[in-house]
């Protein structure tokens, strides 16, 4: 894993109906080794005045028209959109002819359709990591490449899954143990632990280790394995977590429970528990990690503990192509007074500030944790109302490429009236039977599609 947002948690979700996606187009001879937040194609998401999603170019220009009620960010020159069953694009107010909901599909840089899903599956991760995506249904979850072939059959969610999305290391995480892009259970999760113990925790690799683990005395303890399955940090930490940069956190069993240590991946103690939890902690360009202290102000430190930027921050974000949001006390005039306010400001590996926001305004989108391909996404709150937002794209120098206004009310809960239907509960069955589960939005689109439908007629 390089000093990059490589692992899956650090992405950050658009605020409104669009996420991230990922792929690389069928046939494409371009080694596929990028994540989401690496991604070069140079196209971002973006809405027009109508509500719908399209793409934008660095100029500004909608080159793939809005017509999607939803896509999410192109990575390997493909990204995910939602399709009705005719092909066309999915509006949640218009047409859908599929009784099963949306069908889930790539398109290429021009608008057009390279893969789509079977009627009633779906992508489970948006986009591919590191050349595989997860896909399935509500009761099965399988995995394909980046050529859109399946490496692992769907299998039943009760018995395999869930399983995590593949990393660097080639390693997947499932309920029995890691398997590979081939498919294949190539560490078992059954691996037998110092005393005798079983692990039953096994944690995404991340570095070439993964943190497994098992309960024991009454708490959890941690340790590591390399890719081979050998134990090379041992089991005897409360807490362990990769943070990036070949190092880990961790915390010792009598230790305060607050502070963590660094360690390298070999299990070699760095610093001892110095290090105030709190904020994203994760090691970002430069081998620099955002840490904050007891009265909650931010700074940054490298991979040897070393302090490279004091405390002074009300927020700090981790750096991503050279760049990070920081919050921090800013003199501003507000109703002809001057006063001191916590703004965002875009900070360049030297701490300088090459970017401040209004007061009213937060850092959201593709990458919130900085840029992505010299743009940032920014939302602006100060005139909301139901849910309306101002949204802009700018770049380094301030200047705005691309705004829009969005109003999302209708993806909360506005859906059309319901009229009379042979089966009067159907929406209500399936809604209850996904309530609490992550497939309940798509059941809510799939009520709100049939119910326009039904209107339509």
């Amino acid at each position: 894993m390089n000093a990059k947002f490589s692992h899956p948690f650090r992405l950050a979700l658009l605020a409104t109906a669009a996420t991230l996606s990922a792929a690389l187009l069928t046939g494409c001879n371009e080694p596929f080794s990028q994540t989401p937040e690496e991604d070069t194609t140079m196209l971002w998401p973006a809405a027009d005045s109508t509500g719908y999603w399209g793409f934008i170019n660095e100029k500004g220009e909608m080159v793939i028209p809005a017509k999607y009620d939803r896509t999410y960010g192109f990575s390997g020159g493909v990204a995910q959109v939602y399709i009705d069953v005719d092909g066309e694009p999915l509006r949640s107010t218009g047409y859908q002819a599929s009784t099963l909901g949306p069908l889930h599909a790539f398109i290429n840089k021009k608008g057009e359709v390279v893969y789509t899903l079977p009627e009633g599956q779906g992508f489970n991760d948006h986009y591919f990591y590191y050349g595989c995506c997860r896909f399935g249904d509500m009761h099965k979850t399988g995995m394909m490449d980046n050529h859109f072939s399946t490496i692992l059959a769907p299998m039943d969610n009760s018995v395999f899954a869930p399983f995590g999305p593949m990393t660097k290391d080639g390693l997947a995480t499932s309920i029995l143990g890691y398997f590979n892009k081939k498919g294949d259970v190539v560490i078992p999760r059954l691996i037998k632990g110092v005393d005798g113990y079983i692990y039953e925790y096994c944690k995404d690799f991340c570095d070439g280790i993964a943190v497994i683990g098992y309960y024991r005395d009454n708490y959890n303890i941690y340790g590591a394995i390399n890719t081979k399955g050998e134990l090379v940090i041992d089991t005897i930490y409360p807490y362990l977590q990769p943070v990036g940069n070949d190092r880990l956190l961790y915390k010792l069993k009598d230790s305060d429970w607050t502070y963590a240590g660094l360690m390298d991946t070999q299990g070699n103690i760095i610093t001892e528990p110095i290090i105030y939890l709190g904020g994203e902690n994760f090691f970002g360009d430069g081998g620099l990690m955002p840490v904050r202290n007891r009265e909650g102000m931010y700074g940054y430190i490298d991979k040897n503990g070393t302090m490279q930027f004091p405390y002074q921050y009300a927020e700090a974000l981790p750096f991503y192509e050279g760049y990070a949001w920081v919050r921090k006390a800013t003199p501003m005039v507000i109703n002809s007074t001057e006063v001191e306010v916590n703004a965002y400001h875009l900070i360049n590996m030297q701490g300088e500030s090459v970017l401040t926001l209004d007061i009213w305004e937060d850092p959201t989108g593709l990458l919130q944790f900085g840029v992505h391909n010299g743009l940032c996404l920014v939302r602006n709150y100060k005139e909301q109302v139901q849910y309306r937002y101002t949204f802009k794209y700018v770049n380094l120098k301030g200047e705005v490429i691309y705004s829009w206004v969005e109003d999302s009310s209708s993806r909360h809960g506005n859906a059309p009236e319901r009229r009379e239907q042979e089966e009067p509960d159907r929406d209500e069955m399936m809604l209850r039977m996904f309530e609490g589960t992550k497939y309940y939005p798509l059941a809510e689109q799939c009520v709100r599609s049939r119910r326009a439908h039904a209107e339509r007629e």
